[in-house]
């Protein structure tokens, strides 16, 4: 029991879990405690259940995604992402009573966690480590996730309250989490804390339904932000088609590089803000109808104490409007509140001993090579997080960004498209590239696929008319008549594809705030017209 909780706290600690060098590193360690239960103790003690079966089928999905994921060495890293989920499960279902003190001491490192996370908002040096915009976000590093942690505390706290015999500890706790779901700023958890108020004091006495209905209409009052709340229904809506179109799953990370060139509004966000989209968009149908049944099965069983079934409810409520489980302590949390059965201790037998050891071993050493890369990479050392794990994309795309000289960008840029050709920054660069070598051809072709896949990058209309304009006065001045009608019958194209955009654009993307701009400047229309002119004189 203490080492899983020490893996709470830690992972806790360092951004919830988010990062994939955190999932990498207690992957590792769960790993190690499994082989210490099956090849020192001989046995392992579980629940053999539809739990179980959800998180392998959702490891396995995102392994099977890497076979035609959008981008199969990012996909990969999503596999020691979410590895831990299924280990954890296996070790703490066999610890029934441990379990709910594991629980009991949520409260506890809610209010640590606040209270520090708090007074470090206060100095400039920390600042940016626990507050987004000057809301308090807790280690998380997202007020959302932070926010419905808190709740998650003061549900436990008002469960356990006792009129009669008061524990002045939990009265601090339970302050605690008031105040870090206020200082959070999530209107989408203020209201769930309406809902969730009104639910414990209506399970545990009828007589303060009345009372507790009041103090919550003052948080039912907060509206959603009109453009946050429509930005999530637009992330949906553009999702659906692609789930239809891939049901197997895009692959970790799939989404993100997909998206700009599916999307009708003007978006970039690495996750679909709907954790059954997530999974649907990351590893298919199967593991998310896998876990959506494990989950309601839990809800909904009689078996399911109603203080877990109300933490699992507004898990479920929360995680349809934000990504929750994107973190790993999360997804930790929610495993102590479900539903265990077929609690069996088995015997490890010898086969199956070396089956999971050498299982074990390969997702140890993939673990540590993504864990590496993925440091390297936030740590803004994008040449050695690449050179670590070649397959992270993201370190690539950031190595493309730095780049000064045209032979390097085309290197970088055509090894990315080998793996991944559905991310623009290649292509443009690519663009950039042959025009420094006087191609112009091969320059408007690769252009124009940047275009393609992210239509609403505005900033390539005006560069790709830049370049037509400077090479058009370049044919005049050689008298090359061809070249000139080349890039006039290119530049009048730009006008007619931005019209295309405007119509592709769904009416949720005029409603949200990054509306699109899909209009040439008139002094730009002017230039085209001018160069018309100058061909036709």
């Amino acid at each position: 029991m203490l080492i899983l909780m020490t893996c709470i706290v830690i992972v806790g600690i360092l951004g919830g879990g988010y990062y994939v060098s955190v999932s990498a590193v207690t992957g590792i360690v769960l790993t190690g405690v499994l082989f210490y239960r099956m090849y020192v103790k001989k046995r392992i003690t579980a629940a053999w259940d539809l739990n179980m079966a959800a998180f392998a089928v959702l490891v396995f999905g995102y392994l099977l995604s890497c076979l035609w994921a959008v981008d199969s060495g990012m996909a990969l890293m999503g596999v020691v992402k979410f590895l831990p989920l299924l280990l954890f499960y296996v070790l703490v279902s066999g610890l029934t009573d441990e379990r709910e003190k594991m629980i009991a001491s949520l409260p506890m490192l809610g209010c640590l966690m606040t209270a520090f996370s708090f007074v470090m908002m206060q100095f400039e040096v920390f600042e940016q480590w626990v507050s987004v915009a000057g809301r308090l976000s807790g280690f998380f590093q997202y007020p959302n996730t932070y926010a419905l942690f808190m709740l998650i505390c003061l549900i436990l706290v008002m469960w356990r309250f006792d009129y009669k015999k008061i524990d002045w500890l939990d009265i601090v706790y339970g302050v605690a989490a008031v105040f870090g779901i206020i200082m959070s700023g999530s209107r989408t958890v203020f209201v769930l804390t309406a809902v969730a108020v009104i639910w414990v004091f209506a399970a545990k006495s009828s007589g303060k339904k009345v009372i507790i209905s009041v103090f919550a209409a003052g948080f039912t009052n907060i509206s959603f932000g009109a453009s946050t709340f429509l930005g999530r229904i637009l992330y949906v809506q553009d999702a659906l088609p692609l789930i239809l179109k891939h049901p197997f799953g895009l692959g970790y990370y799939g989404y993100y590089f997909i998206q700009q060139s599916v999307q009708t509004g003007v978006y970039t966000v690495v996750n679909a803000h709907n954790e059954l989209i997530q999974i649907l968009l990351d590893a298919g149908v199967i593991p998310a109808v896998f876990m959506g049944a494990a989950v309601l099965r839990s809800v909904f069983t009689k078996r399911t104490q109603s203080r877990n079934r109300i933490v699992l409810s507004i898990m479920i409520l929360h995680s349809l409007f934000d990504y929750d489980f994107q973190f790993l302590a999360m997804g930790f949390v929610l495993i102590l509140f479900l539903d265990m059965r077929n609690i069996k201790t088995q015997k490890v037998p010898v086969l199956t001993g070396t089956v999971v050891g050498l299982t074990g071993a390969a997702a140890a050493a993939l673990s540590i090579m993504c864990g590496v890369s993925d440091v390297c990479y936030t740590s803004g050392n994008y040449k050695a997080a690449e050179k670590v794990y070649s397959g992270n994309t993201m370190a690539q795309l950031a190595l493309l960004t730095k780049a000064d000289k045209a032979e390097e960008m085309k290197a970088i840029a055509e090894k990315v498209i080998v793996d991944n050709q559905s991310v623009s920054l290649p292509y443009s660069a690519l663009a950039q590239a042959a025009f420094a070598d006087g191609d112009v051809e091969q320059f408007t072709e690769y252009k124009l696929k940047a275009i393609e896949l992210a239509p609403y990058q505005y900033e390539e209309y005006e560069n790709y008319l830049e370049v037509l304009v400077y090479c058009n006065d370049l044919y005049h001045q050689m008298g090359d008549k061809d070249g000139v009608r080349f890039c006039v019958e290119k530049a009048e194209e730009i006008p007619k594809m931005l019209e295309q955009v405007k119509e592709n654009t769904s009416a949720l993307g005029w409603k949200i705030v990054d509306r699109p701009q899909v209009t040439l400047s008139h002094e730009n229309l002017e230039i085209i017209e001018d160069m018309r002119r100058r061909m036709d004189e």
